[in-house]
């Protein structure tokens, strides 16, 4: 059985929740990258993943593939998800740019864990202190 990593991305202008979860040991872990870092991270991972023959599949939350409807919502919180979307645009983008294997995932409310949830389904210690982002990004590494 070859060993396998999974990536896991939430989208965010400021902070990208980024999850890493070792299918081997079932190791998860959480982090927040602002883009640059983001990216940094990737080639490193990618460049590890290589080196060790560990496949490796990156689950990049896809808002930005969405068709939107209309809805009811203040024009704060329209333009911070289209910022956010363009994020995500950027992110497929370089995905794509450098060969990562990547699955573009619908958001489908994993932002409604709270963290007992999160802990509950990943066994990830209570005490460690999570965000949505993490969250999000931790289920879409760890949920394949």
């Amino acid at each position: 059985m070859q060993k396998r990593i999974t990536i896991g991305i939430d989208p965010d202008v400021d902070k990208n929740g980024m999850a890493i979860f070792n299918h081997e040991d079932s190791q998860l872990s959480l982090y927040e990258f602002d883009l640059s870092d983001l990216f940094m991270q990737l080639l490193k991972h990618k460049a590890i993943c290589q080196k060790n023959k560990v496949e490796l599949t990156v689950r990049l939350e896809a808002g930005h593939r969405v068709k939107r409807t209309w809805q009811a919502r203040t024009v704060g919180t329209i333009k911070n998800v289209g910022r956010n979307n363009e994020i995500g645009a950027q992110i497929e983008k370089f995905l794509v740019k450098h060969s990562f294997k990547h699955e573009l995932v619908e958001p489908c409310g994993l932002s409604k864990y709270k963290h007992d949830q999160f802990c509950s389904i990943t066994n990830w210690d209570k005490k460690k202190a999570t965000n949505p982002e993490k969250r999000v990004a931790g289920l879409l590494a760890f949920k394949r």
